[in-house]
């Protein structure tokens, strides 16, 4: 993550301007935003549109990112599965090559993450790339930002806070990889923008959008989406409750039977999934995937399972890491603590712009002080992130579904800010508009920091002799080995879904009769090995 708050010293001066900072600059800039927020839909489609260039610009400028965390093959796997339009594939001859990190092979090939991402990549791969599906997923979260945003500020701090999200760097890292994080951010913005219209105007359209956001948390974070959810209908229904005893009956019909429809239909499609991927409806991907390779537990409360029998000893290297990890954070108090603070410090780096965005919550007090709504999606926050901490790991798109309280805390505070005056000098509109200057600078360091990365590192190597090696005729088939001591993290073998068809197989070194066994099977194949590192 980029580093901004060293830029944060140079709205001191602001403070003692006695007149407006760059005024002509952000009158103007005020009328046009106004202009375009005359009609909301189009001001929620100009937010979707600017955040679409810049991650599109950003991919031109800097390159097709390169995939590098285990996650993101795993995505990618799923997307390519999704795009020839199969849920899931079928289990390879000699799976055993090609076990790897965050993947299953039996009873079928297939990552173990929810469907949402990898439906997404899909649609990208369909349209060329799948990065493109990732542009979308950022660009319609951002949209969603300012349409929820819309029932919490005026329309022209909507779009202020929609551009916000499109320039944030934590979004801006979700649009140049493959793991995720605008199909849940977007997901809960929906959810919270929907619940606040319904609260104020019961009505079967935004009780349909709450399912639709439902679902979609549950295809993208089942446990964080599951939480976040029931804390937001929770607050609904208290507030529904609160309301005159004649439109109570109304209201729970227009937002149950909607509901309970969509979840229905919800609850089906996910049952049709596990039960493709794992033979049970009820067993999720990720479950059966932990039941065979996984040893440390996803929450901090539980005990480590036994260890299987490994087949390769860098997924066992990798699992004794995660398992050391879990470790650090049990045992004492001490541990606990300090273990809490590093979550914290994740989500906080992450979310404040690396520290940027505090200057950004100097109004919060007041905006506390003077809407008393604006307690709820605080004290919503604060439950979801204590929920997080009992998690094993955390980072920043764990909390994507809750990120809309993020940005309506923060615009509700700059909007309070806004107003402070030190005197007769405009102070706080003078702070508001430098740290918007400050953010686009800050935007414009990080994508120059982009574009310079190195790009060196293993996984270009591998993308280099992928792209190599599928531009030579005829068939590979290549053994991967690994020296001792290898970084688990540097995973070299991950494939297309169509395994038997792919013009690159990679797979693992398992021995003289083993790596014959599988040479002699795909004969049609040239053989090669690879000595990663």
């Amino acid at each position: 993550m980029f580093q901004s708050y060293y830029l944060l010293p140079l709205l001191l001066p602001l403070l003692f301007l006695k007149g407006d900072f760059a005024q002509w600059l952000f009158k103007p800039l005020g009328r046009w935003l106004d202009a375009i927020g005359a009609r909301p839909w189009r001001a929620v489609v100009f937010v979707g549109i600017a955040s679409l260039l810049v991650c599109a610009g950003l991919t031109l400028a800097t390159g097709v990112p390169v995939p590098k965390v285990e996650d993101e093959f795993g995505y990618l796997l799923q997307g390519d599965t999704f795009a020839h339009w199969r849920v899931t594939n079928p289990t390879p001859p000699f799976w055993e090559h090609f076990e790897t990190l965050h993947e299953i092979m039996r009873p079928t090939y297939t990552a173990k993450f929810p469907p949402a991402q990898g439906v997404a990549l899909a649609a990208g791969q369909l349209l060329g790339l799948p990065i493109i599906g990732v542009w979308a997923t950022a660009a319609l979260a951002c949209a969603a930002i300012c349409w929820m945003l819309m029932a919490w500020a005026p329309t022209r701090w909507a779009i202020a806070g929609g551009l916000l999200a499109a320039f944030h760097p934590q979004v801006i890292e979700w649009s140049q990889d493959y793991w995720g994080g605008a199909v849940a951010m977007g997901a809960g913005a929906l959810l919270i923008g929907a619940a606040s219209r319904f609260a104020r105007a019961p009505r079967v359209r935004e009780a349909a959008l709450l399912g639709l956001a439902l679902a979609i948390l549950a295809n993208s974070r089942p446990f964080e989406g599951f939480v976040f959810s029931l804390l937001v209908l929770a607050v609904l229904s208290l507030w529904l409750i609160r309301m005159r005893p004649a439109p109570f009956p109304a209201a729970f019909s227009r937002l149950l039977l909607p509901l309970l429809a969509i979840l229905a239909l919800t609850g089906a499609q996910i049952g049709y999934y596990n039960w493709r991927v794992t033979g049970n409806p009820t067993l999720m991907p990720y479950i059966l995937h932990e039941q065979t390779y996984g040893i440390p537990p996803p929450f901090i409360f539980e005990n480590p399972r036994k260890e299987p029998a490994y087949r390769h000893p860098v997924i066992r290297d990798a699992y004794e890491y995660w398992l050391w990890t879990f470790d650090t954070q049990r045992g004492s108090p001490a541990r606990l603590f300090w273990a809490t603070m590093r979550k914290l410090s994740i989500l906080a780096k992450g979310y404040l712009w690396s520290g940027l965005m505090a200057a950004a919550l100097l109004g919060l007090p007041g905006a506390l002080a003077q809407n008393r709504s604006l307690w709820i999606p605080v004290g919503v926050g604060i439950l979801f992130i204590l929920a997080l901490l009992i998690e094993t790991w955390i980072l920043p798109h764990y909390a994507a579904p809750a990120a809309g309280l993020f940005f309506i805390v923060v615009i509700q505070s700059l909007a309070q800010l806004h107003r402070w005056r030190w005197g007769a000098r405009p102070a706080g509109k003078n702070l508001v508009r430098g740290l918007a200057i400050l953010c686009l600078i800050s935007f414009s360091l990080l994508g120059l920091k982009m574009r310079g990365a190195d790009r060196t590192g293993w996984n270009y190597r591998r993308q280099a002799i992928l792209n190599r090696l599928r531009q030579e005729p005829g068939k590979t088939l290549v053994i991967v080995r690994y020296p001792p001591h290898h970084n688990p993290n540097r995973e070299w073998v991950y494939n297309e879904a169509d395994i038997e068809n792919a013009k690159v197989i990679l797979a693992r070194d398992m021995g003289p009769d083993e790596n014959k066994a599988i040479i002699d099977f795909m004969h049609d194949r040239k053989p090669l090995f690879l000595d990663a590192d």
